[in-house]
């Protein structure tokens, strides 16, 4: 777990475009638009290879990605100091660019080796595993942006080309502590598992198969293989006994995530499944199937799930881009007398608020998610949909602000909402469609990102450069200059909003009919196999 943080600390540092980036482009003289192309080049670099690394965490392990993260981030970090120096001459902004693609791929490739690990070592408690993991990405830039305030934005002018060096080798040292601790222990992918189901058993195959449907598994196993069945559910599926059509007893058996299967008798002839509680509520009728490459992609779930967060994760990459250019904007239109080192005291206190929003909100998020579900039974697209109306809200926020202080409130909301969907969305990849590809499914439900993410930065450089042609944020008043960039990302926010309803409404009914089929013994009918609430 500690290598696992380690990583995605070197992850986080995406993020911190907006503590040297006014900086870079005042250097290197870059208009809003060309510094948001910039700036989204390092979110393009991590998204767009999202699928490669996934795929790469699946099949390569964690220490070769790792590896690559410290290689990448210690390049691209130098490279962007060297260039804001002057050694590297004043190279375009395309140049810088690809800097930031650079300093992307590090980044997801640190960020799929912890988080694809720790999904497939823990099976219970995996929502607070992961949020547990992933809040070190939203820590990260809340610490570091206190460093560039405390060490280097000091004095008349901020030392950014030492803040530079600083993240180089910070990228450098924390991913090869990730490369050397980081493994996937147990029985990793569930291949072994498929192989040996007992017979009698009826298993969701859909990955081996076009139709989706569950098949049965006729091999024999051992013993000692039937006792390491009985210590736990395998990863990323679960299994029941197949009910006979000759025999009237039906029988269920639901193996744990811990180290019992529970089975109990509601009548003398018909069994049930029932919870630690003994209530025979305990099933989970919202339960994995084991899919991946283009039985993902064609699944509708799967679909609503990364347009879900296509549409509300692009909405935090676009804040977090343009959260220097605001500040700015707000600080320089409000003072009489402004000092560029107390601005970017500014720029970096947001830019903290964001990011420890984003740590408390995928921190608690998967708590409330597993407990939510073992203690309660709330579906966890229920819970998704809270956290798509609280970015929304956020968005109303942050458009409206017309002071520093109200924009703090919306940079708080965006961070902590920005923060639930990140901590959220990959246990709902993994409970939803098992662990084996989880990698891949990862890379490919977050790939599209960056695209949104772009097209919101560009939309909101072309409102500012329009209405500030000579780049004077002074003349940007309670920030007119702006806003019209947060009409279109409410509006976006609505969007996301409507799909994750939707996505919701086809949870339910699957459970429902799930629990329809289960209680009337048509197992055999069920695509989705019922689960005890085991993550």
């Amino acid at each position: 777990m500690l290598g696992a943080c380690s990583a995605t600390t070197t992850s986080g540092t995406i993020y911190l475009f907006s503590t040297y980036g006014p900086a870079l482009s005042q250097r290197l003289h870059l208009t809003s638009t060309q510094a948001n192309v910039a700036a989204i080049s390092a979110n393009y670099g991590q998204l767009l290879s999202g699928p490669f690394f996934g795929w790469a965490a699946d099949t390569l392990g964690p220490q070769v990605l790792s590896g690559f993260a410290a290689i990448g981030s210690f390049a691209a970090f130098s490279a962007l100091a060297y260039t804001y120096e002057g050694s590297l001459g004043m190279p375009s902004w395309l140049l810088l660019a690809g800097y930031m693609i650079l300093v992307g791929l590090a980044s997801q490739s640190a960020n799929m080796a912890a988080v694809t690990t720790t999904t497939k070592n823990f099976k219970q408690n995996r929502g607070s595993a992961v949020s547990l993991c992933v809040a070190f990405f939203g820590l990260s830039p809340f610490v570091l942006s206190h460093v560039s305030t405390l060490f280097f934005a000091v004095g008349d002018t901020p030392d950014t080309f030492g803040y530079l060096k600083f993240l180089s080798y910070l990228g450098l040292g924390t991913s090869l502590m990730a490369a050397l601790s980081l493994t996937v222990v147990g029985f990793g992918p569930s291949r072994r598992y498929r192989q040996d189901i007992p017979d009698g058993f009826i298993v969701d195959r859909a990955s081996d198969t076009s139709s989706g449907l569950l098949s049965d598994s006729h091999s024999e196993i051992t013993n000692d293989e039937e006792a390491l069945l009985g210590q736990g559910a395998a990863p990323g599926y679960s299994a029941v006994p197949k009910p006979t059509r000759e025999d009237a007893d039906v029988s269920a058996t639901v193996l744990l995530g811990t180290s019992e299967a529970v089975t109990a008798s509601s009548s003398p002839n018909t069994q049930a499944v029932l919870d630690p509680r003994g209530a025979l509520d305990g099933i989970d009728y919202d339960t994995a199937r084991e899919l991946g490459g283009l039985s993902y992609l064609r699944d509708p779930e799967a679909q609503l799930l990364a347009l879900v967060l296509f549409l509300c994760a692009g909405i935090g990459v676009f804040y977090n881009n343009n959260i220097g250019t605001i500040v700015n904007a707000l600080y320089f239109s409000s003072t009489d007398e402004p000092d560029p080192s107390a601005a970017q005291r500014l720029i970096n206190h947001h830019v903290a608020v964001v990011s420890l929003g984003s740590f408390v909100g995928r921190l608690t998020i998967g708590a409330v998610t597993d407990f939510g579900k073992r203690l309660w039974g709330l579906p966890r697209s229920g819970i998704l949909v809270v956290v798509v109306f609280c970015m929304v809200l956020s968005q109303i926020i942050a458009g409206a602000a017309e002071n520093l202080t109200t924009l703090l409130v919306g940079s708080a909301l965006t961070g902590l909402s920005y923060g639930f969907l990140f901590g959220v969305m990959p246990t709902l990849v993994s409970v939803w469609f098992g662990t084996k590809h989880f990698g891949a499914n990862w890379g490919m439900t977050t790939v599209f990102i960056g695209f949104s993410g772009q097209g919101l930065g560009a939309f909101f450089g072309y409102v500012y450069d329009s209405n500030m042609p000579d780049q004077d944020p002074s003349k940007c008043k309670g920030g007119a200059c702006y806003r019209d960039a947060f009409v279109l990302s409410m509006g976006v926010s609505m969007l996301g909003l409507l799909a994750a309803i939707v996505l919701a409404r086809r949870r339910g009914d699957r459970r429902r009919e799930n629990r329809r089929l289960w209680e009337a013994q048509e197992i055999d009918h069920i695509e989705y196999v019922p689960f005890i609430l085991a993550e």
